[in-house]
């Protein structure tokens, strides 16, 4: 096959892979904006502050016992099939899973004997004891986070996107807001509204275990079957500790700059300050959806092609994948900033007042997403030392220019302390990803997505807004004759854009077939040859209230 045919089959692989988690990925945003409107309409700002306080210590303390799993069984479950080392998966499993499930009850202990200490913190005069009840409440739900974490990462790692955006992108979103509107409509406590918020989880792990364990089947046969391993159980452990270890640790590290702010918002400002500022900073990691589909679709495919040493593959997925970034998500932004009064004024109006926020962090975002994957590129290296140290490095900004900017400058400092992170933290990787460890491609098409969104929609809404104001029907307006002119110069420069291997993918019938994969080893990630099938199936996203976020690089 010579290279361009090679190269055609990549991306319209990755195309392929994207659309499907991109759907996911969409679906999930607009039930999460769905489940942030119900609490934002549905219950006062104090409440709703309170409700977004200990959902984000819930996410925090998840993602911190979870310690880094999934991008550990992410990285590790292809990378030995593609190094011809398949009977290592069942200990892989158990080495991964057994230290989780230690920590998760030691943590949910630990949460509930501390509520009362966290709810006099965190909440408003004199409501710490609806948030005493609620800080229990996750409490007793820490260890199924922490598990169900563990076992959908799971399923991205088998290859099964499917299954993945089944579970978490359309059950979990989906039950969430059902259940929350629910508890709003009888008038319920807020330790009812978070229960709400809480049971998906529950059905989520059982979903995801019964996949893992049809395709441990699929992979091995019956229990009994299951092959002797070919690494000695410490050496395996010590192989992937050493890698997810640190992870876990720059996991820890992103969610803490992801929620960090609203809780010093909540604790120096108030709770509804918090929530207002909840509602603005997290609506905006929405634009990310793009991003977070391609991650979903490229991470299994570069751990396989960097396991081989293959630069110029995972150069090329990379490349692709960020001008496809750029031209999808930089209009979105752009109509954000400049009409973030319009955008918040959804969530009711005394949401207004954090429209310079949004405005602070859309641009940082814009920064984030030229960047693209990058983390994903540094994780499926296995940089993720690396990782760790660019965290330790952007988390010490945060926290000093939260605590500098917040308190005189309320939520604009917060936003412009997560604005800082953002870029300085997207600025290192992409240094990183492209001297370090000389993974890149050819950036004229991205040179041409960032062209033709600024010129379009970044004028558009620029002058609309200078001239007419923020309204709705100025930013409809905007959208609608920005976008007519958009897509006709897209299309007239599809060719740089890569448009052609997009549109063949997502086209029936053409290019490969379904994105879902049959028996594994037959397709997918990672197949026992060590080849990239086209027709990988990839993972998750974080959508407003529905998972822990990733991190700002991506």
């Amino acid at each position: 096959m010579n290279d361009r045919s090679e190269r055609t089959t990549l991306l319209t692989g990755v195309a392929r892979s994207g659309s499907m988690a991109f759907v996911g990925t969409s679906g999930a945003a607009v039930l999460g904006f769905l489940l942030t409107l119900l609490v934002t309409r549905g219950l006062s700002t104090t409440t709703a502050g309170q409700f977004f306080s200990a959902t984000a210590v819930f996410f925090v303390l998840q993602t911190l016992l979870a310690f880094g799993v999934g991008a550990g069984l992410v990285r590790f479950v292809p990378r030995l099939r593609a190094l011809e080392r398949t009977d290592d998966v069942p200990a892989l499993l158990v080495v991964a899973v057994v230290p989780v499930v230690a920590l998760g009850a030691l943590g949910s202990v630990v949460l509930y004997v501390l509520s009362p200490l966290l709810a006099r913190h965190l909440a408003d005069g004199g409501s710490t004891s609806a948030s005493t009840s609620a800080f229990r409440l996750l409490a007793l739900f820490l260890l199924v986070g922490v598990l169900e974490t563990g076992a959908v990462e799971c399923t991205r790692a088998f290859g099964s996107i499917s299954s993945y955006v089944l579970i978490q992108q359309i059950s979990l979103p989906l039950l969430r807001p059902l259940l929350v509107l629910t508890a709003i409509a009888l008038d319920a406590p807020l330790w009812a509204v978070v229960l709400g918020w809480l049971v998906p989880l529950a059905l989520a792990l059982a979903l995801a275990a019964r996949v893992v364990a049809r395709c441990l089947h699929e992979l091995f046969g019956s229990a009994r079957a299951w092959p002797a391993r070919h690494t000695p159980l410490d050496a395996l452990a010590r192989e992937y500790w050493s890698f997810t270890a640190t992870r876990g640790l720059a996991g820890i590290i992103d969610i803490l700059l992801t929620w960090l702010d609203v809780l010093i918002v909540s604790a120096i400002v108030s709770s509804s300050m918090a929530a207002v500022y909840a509602s603005a900073s997290r609506f905006v990691t929405t634009g990310t959806l793009v991003l977070s589909a391609l991650r979903l679709a490229i991470a299994p495919q570069l751990s396989a092609a960097l396991a081989r040493g293959d630069r110029q593959r995972a150069g090329e997925m990379y490349s692709v994948a960020s001008q496809w970034v750029v031209l999808s998500s930089w209009p979105l932004y752009l109509v954000m900033a400049a009409f973030s009064p319009t955008v918040l004024r959804i969530f009711g109006e005394s949401y207004v007042s954090g429209a310079t926020a949004m405005t602070v962090l859309c641009a940082a975002m814009m920064v984030n997403l030229a960047a693209g994957n990058v983390g994903t590129v540094l994780l499926m290296g296995g940089k993720s030392r690396w990782v760790l140290a660019d965290k330790v490095v952007v988390l010490t900004i945060n926290v000093s220019a939260n605590l500098l900017l917040i308190p005189p400058f309320g939520i604009t400092g917060a936003a412009s302390a997560w604005a800082l992170t953002i870029v300085v933290d997207s600025v290192i990787s992409y240094c990183q990803v492209r001297w370090g460890m000389r993974v890149h491609g050819g950036d004229s098409g991205l040179r041409v997505a960032a062209a033709l969104s600024l010129g379009v929609f970044g004028t558009a809404a620029v002058a609309v807004r200078l001239l007419l104001g923020s309204s709705l029907v100025t930013l409809v307006a905007t959208v609608a004759v920005a976008g007519a002119v958009y897509a006709a110069l897209v299309w007239r420069r599809r060719d740089e854009l890569d448009l052609a291997l997009l549109v063949a993918a997502l086209r029936p019938g053409r290019g490969g077939g379904s994105a879902d994969r049959g028996p594994i080893g037959q397709s997918g990630v990672g197949a026992p040859d060590g080849s990239v099938p086209s027709q990988t199936e990839p993972p998750a996203s974080q959508a407003l209230g529905q998972s822990p976020a990733s991190s700002p690089a991506g």
